[in-house]
């Protein structure tokens, strides 16, 4: 089975293009059973999270990876031609390299805020329902499992996490930091989904304020209100008349700016400044708010800036976690090369074992012939032991050094030639 992983990140820094891959969340699950079947791959799993969406993929047909980037771009933009991307706006891993680009992710290696715990979670989240739309089977459970694996190791050893921080965090900070002068604060939680618990248990940590729960289902927002404390607004009747608040945390998954010039015009800026903090991919907030007086948008790049404290120590911590994903990539393809070689090497050890057996018999029978049944079953058995490490020793050994020396590794090289010995 070949690997593959399509995707973008904040650090491609083309925010049109990161919001045309994010998928309604209400359709999310018809939506990636169509772009499997457009892809002709045998597996996959979607992740969508504040600074990254990838594809992640297992074939075994023989399908170009080339062309499965191809199909993904004409599904997403073949209606989209004013959207502009280039080529680098991408990545696109296989093999050896998304293996190793997998395994680093789901260890926080490449978040915006390396060391934090957040992208774990999200990963297995990503996964299971994978699972459970049935897009996902053996091959990338398998993978998954071990890149999670990889991720607590790193953790058990090295101080990576030592005082990391996640998005919900730095926003928190960055209204202590805009707020804490103010004794009497509201803040306008919009959004139901997992980053506005985090959030709700930030601000009871480092900021305690009256909290207003928003959300287009207003169920949803007064389980919130009655969970943790606060009043419950729809979404509509807080963009129609927004209440007097000190700052609004967006995070939905809305496909559009929630907020817009006409909110912005209705908002009552009693205060000397309203925070924005938009948390949500694509933007919740619209660029009308960029700059607007009376108005501090915060969004995810100036979070990310705030997240670099602690570099030294951080990148120490991260060269060791480096070896460890080195370590574990290489361990990982040798034991799936081992696999798909020992059909190979099999028939040669049949044959040899085979081989022995007719050359004792003819031992026992003309030349050692004072040796017990048992003890003939005993060499018997010695020998075949032996046969079978020198057969499949050069089978472990073949694939250390292939996994070391082969930086375009592709398992299915490998694949196709043990079917074709079985």
């Amino acid at each position: 089975m070949e690997y593959g992983i399509i995707g973008t990140s904040i650090w491609q820094q083309n925010m049109p293009l990161f919001e045309r891959l994010t998928l309604d969340r209400a359709t999310k699950a018809e939506s990636l059973k169509k772009l499997k079947a457009e892809l002709g791959v045998d597996e996959l799993i979607y992740l969508s999270t504040c600074n990254r969406v990838e594809f992640v993929y297992a074939t075994r047909r023989e399908t170009s990876d080339a062309k499965i980037l191809h199909r993904l771009i004409d599904v997403f933009f073949r209606d989209q031609a004013d959207l502009s991307f280039f080529p680098n706006d991408f990545y696109h891993y296989t093999g050896k390299d998304a293996v190793t680009h997998l395994f680093r992710t789901i260890s926080s290696l490449e978040s915006l805020v390396v060391g934090e715990t957040q992208i774990t979670g999200q990963y297995k989240e990503a996964w299971q329902e994978a699972v459970e739309s049935g897009l996902s089977g053996a091959a990338l459970e398998n993978l998954i499992k071990e890149a999670l694996l990889v991720a607590k190791k790193i953790r058990r050893e090295t101080a990576l996490g030592t005082g990391s921080v996640s998005m919900a965090s730095l926003a928190a900070g960055e209204l202590k930091k805009q707020l804490e002068g103010k004794t009497d604060r509201t803040i306008a939680l919009v959004g139901s989904g997992p980053m506005t618990t985090k959030m709700v248990k930030y601000l009871a940590e480092y900021l305690p304020s009256r909290l207003v729960f928003v959300n287009r289902t207003v169920e949803k927002a007064e389980k919130l209100a009655e969970e943790f404390g606060g009043s419950a607004l729809s979404l509509d009747d807080f963009v129609n008349s927004p209440v007097d608040v000190d700052a609004i945390v967006s995070s939905t998954a809305a496909n559009q700016p929630v907020f817009d010039a006409a909110f912005l015009e209705k908002l009552p800026l009693s205060q000397a400044s309203i925070t924005c903090i938009d948390l949500a991919i694509p933007r919740d907030f619209s660029v009308d708010f960029t700059g607007a007086e009376g108005v501090k948008l915060v969004d995810i790049p100036f979070l990310k800036s705030q997240g670099q404290g602690n570099l030294r120590q951080k990148f120490v911590e991260a060269g060791k976690a480096n070896r460890i994903v080195r370590e574990a990539v290489t361990r990982y393809l040798a034991d799936q090369i081992e696999v798909s070689l020992k059909p190979i090497f099999r028939s040669s050890y049949k044959e040899s074992c085979e081989l022995a057996k007719r050359a004792l018999d003819d031992l026992f029978s003309h030349r050692v012939t004072g040796l017990g049944e048992k003890d003939q079953e005993a060499v018997l058995k010695l020998v075949t032991k032996l046969i079978g490490h020198s057969s499949f020793q050069p089978v472990r050994k073949l694939s250390d050094h292939l996994v070391e020396n082969r930086p375009d590794l592709s398992i299915t090289d490998f694949g196709d030639s043990s079917r074709k010995a079985v």
